[in-house]
């Protein structure tokens, strides 16, 4: 399968998380395109919505406002009983984006990834951008990436057509592939990460 076309990265991108209660899911998604258009109303573009699915609902929305670095809270009266007050918003330098729509995202689930990052920032990414090709080969297609420069945390994100319980049988033909295995050394700049599927949510 042929990588998603890519997009400019915009200026003054944000990565906001938050968690949903339990058996709350539902409820938020039923209020989120009313939130969608507060913020939009309020300059920010939307670029990409993700909920994770394996524990407590954890929400990742990439967003873009030139001026600013926070996102407000729209309708919070209606949204408190739905949401944990853990919600964080950083500035991030955008390495790589792509647009969803309801037929690129049907019938696949995201893979979301958070590295923790030591030795520097250049040649972590030197090694990421060259395993990024590799990964799409075997029908692995990178959705975002953003730069947590100061709190030197990476997150990105690709999908496949499968499930969660097939995701570590379908990537054992990429990391036996020779050119990913001389790739390896992508460990020495990551000191934690976390690994999570997740549903892609239009916006």
């Amino acid at each position: 399968m042929d990588p998603l076309p890519r997009v400019r990265p915009p200026a003054g991108m944000l990565l906001h998380r938050f968690t949903v209660r339990p058996r709350h899911l539902d409820d938020w998604l039923a209020l989120w395109p009313a939130e969608a258009e507060s913020l939009r109303t309020a300059g920010f573009t939307l670029h990409r919505l993700f909920v994770e699915t394996d524990a407590e609902p954890k929400v990742t929305l990439l967003a873009s406002h030139p001026s600013r670095q926070t996102l407000p809270v729209a309708q919070p009266e209606a949204l408190a009983p739905h949401v944990f007050r853990n919600a964080v918003t950083r500035p991030v330098r955008c390495d790589l984006l792509t647009t969803a729509s309801a037929a690129t995202v049907a019938g696949r689930i995201a893979i979301m990834r958070r590295y923790a990052i030591v030795g520097g920032w250049e040649p972590f990414l030197g090694i990421w951008e060259r395993i990024v090709p590799v990964r799409e080969r075997y029908g692995f297609r990178c959705l975002f990436a953003v730069s947590d420069v100061p709190h030197d945390l990476f997150t990105w994100a690709f999908d496949f057509a499968g499930t969660w319980p097939e995701f570590p049988d379908a990537q054992r033909g990429y990391y036996a592939d020779p050119e990913r295995v001389a790739l390896r050394e992508v460990f020495h700049h990551m000191a934690d990460y976390a690994i999570h599927p997740a549903r892609q949510v239009l916006v």
